[in-house]
């Protein structure tokens, strides 16, 4: 068995089902692991990128959410 070369350390969904229910979803991944694999730049760097990543991602969720609450608003009226 050869071993794996990448790994994802970050993913975000968007999912919609036959009911009308939109959902996100983001993962992340615990890097505390990989740090003897990197140099102490790399590690940090890596450290760096997720934690902007989960920012942006945390602030896209958000976004929809505000929108489609405003719609459900708006409906309504």
């Amino acid at each position: 068995m050869s071993k794996r070369k990448e790994a994802t350390l970050i993913s975000y969904k968007l999912l919609y089902d036959r009911y009308g229910k939109l959902v996100t979803e983001r993962t992340t991944t615990d890097i505390s692991s990989l740090e003897k694999f990197l140099t102490t730049e790399e590690f940090i760097n890596l450290k760096t990128i997720l934690r902007e990543a989960t920012t942006k991602l945390d602030s896209i969720h958000s976004y929809i959410e505000t929108h489609l609450n405003a719609r459900i608003m708006k409906d309504f009226k």
